[in-house]
């Protein structure tokens, strides 16, 4: 058997154990029933559309041909989202079309590198830093495994690998510290030299998009000569050397491109606090209470069953009327980016009858 923890388990385990205990696949294993009138993620509508837009085996398309495509990703993403044609979809499909087309009069200026690939889940095991060459294990001797989906695997004229985060900004650009603590986009560093063994990431990327670009009258910087093309057909292990400043930043007042170099001492501790969350998760004498705070508690979908059990109440009614069990992810075979197996260890083991 598989412990599988995802990357929204961890943000949730930290964030409060009750909320975590509740919703995660591992545990309870419950999410709200979805009621009329939620609110579009555009974040995730952007993020699919950019998956095109970065697909590798387009790249060297004319951007005239594969501006329509990148536009039809967010109507299916954003209309996957709402069940109803409403006012409120439409306002968020015409806001996302207008992100998308001043993004792409910005993004030649920025983009130095090549795609490899978008939009790729990965699981890797996690080692046991008590006992090296050994993987991390539950109480019940079942293998855990840290899962998460990069955004985009690109390459750039140095031959160093970096993997990039999508991301729509509402307020304030993020903060240059917080941008290099972000353990989500670290773990991605330091797993993916596991899940395509032996590959070296330089670092990560942040692509930021304010929410309203596509109103800003913001001037676009018009790029020195021709579009900078990384001729890469495939991956190799081996990146190319890596120098330069840790953090590095460009943009304009609605788009920002932030690179920042990791380290192999801060990517090896990544994966030492990865493997204590895990351990602390898995364990059989874990202790399960709430973290109340406003910061905490304004976003959390598990409030009504939360404040009943603080109250020392029966929370089975609650849990019945407004929440379900989730379903067994499905696996989308055909998806963009998507793969099964991890691309450099052979070919995948066979599916046999049952």
């Amino acid at each position: 058997m598989v412990y599988r923890i995802h990357a929204s388990d961890r943000t949730a385990f930290k964030r409060c154990r009750r909320e975590w205990d509740l919703s995660s696949r591992n545990r309870q294993n419950f999410e709200p029933i979805p009621r009329p009138g939620r609110p579009i993620d555009l974040t995730q509508a952007l993020r699919d559309a950019l998956a095109v837009y970065y697909f590798p085996g387009m790249w060297e398309w004319d951007r005239s041909i594969v501006q329509p495509l990148v536009h039809q990703a967010l109507d299916r993403s954003v209309r996957g989202q709402a069940e109803t044609h409403d006012q409120a979809r439409q306002e968020t499909l015409d806001r996302g079309h207008a992100l998308l087309d001043a993004y792409a009069a910005w993004a030649p200026t920025v983009d130095h590198f090549t795609p490899l690939r978008v939009d790729t889940d990965f699981e890797v095991n996690i080692p046991n830093p008590a006992t090296p060459g050994t993987n991390l294990m539950t109480p019940a001797g079942d293998e855990i495994r840290y899962c998460d989906r990069v955004d985009l695997l690109a390459i750039d004229s140095d031959d160093a690998y970096w993997v990039v985060q999508h991301r729509l900004v509402t307020g304030s650009w993020a903060d240059h510290d917080a941008l290099q603590l972000d353990e989500r986009t670290i773990a991605w560093s330091w797993a993916w030299p596991q899940f395509y063994l032996g590959m070296k990431v330089a670092g990560t990327v942040y692509n930021e998009v304010r929410a309203d670009a596509g109103k800003l009258d913001a001037t676009i910087p018009q790029p020195a000569g021709p579009p900078q093309v990384v001729h890469h057909r495939r991956m190799y292990a081996r990146s190319g050397p890596v120098s330069g400043e840790r953090l590095q930043a460009e943009g304009t007042d609605a788009f920002r491109r932030t690179r920042v170099r990791r380290g192999q001492a801060e990517l090896a501790a990544a994966g030492v606090d990865l493997a204590a969350e895990a351990s602390t998760a898995t364990s059989t004498d874990l202790d399960i209470y709430p973290s109340p705070a406003p910061e905490v508690c304004v976003r959390c979908a598990y409030r009504p069953p939360c404040l009943i059990l603080n109250q020392g109440g029966e929370v089975s009614t609650e849990l019945s009327r407004s929440y379900r069990h989730r379903a067994p992810e499905p696996i989308q075979e055909g998806r963009l980016g998507g793969v099964t197996w991890s691309m450099n260890r052979g070919a995948a083991p066979p599916r046999w009858p049952r």
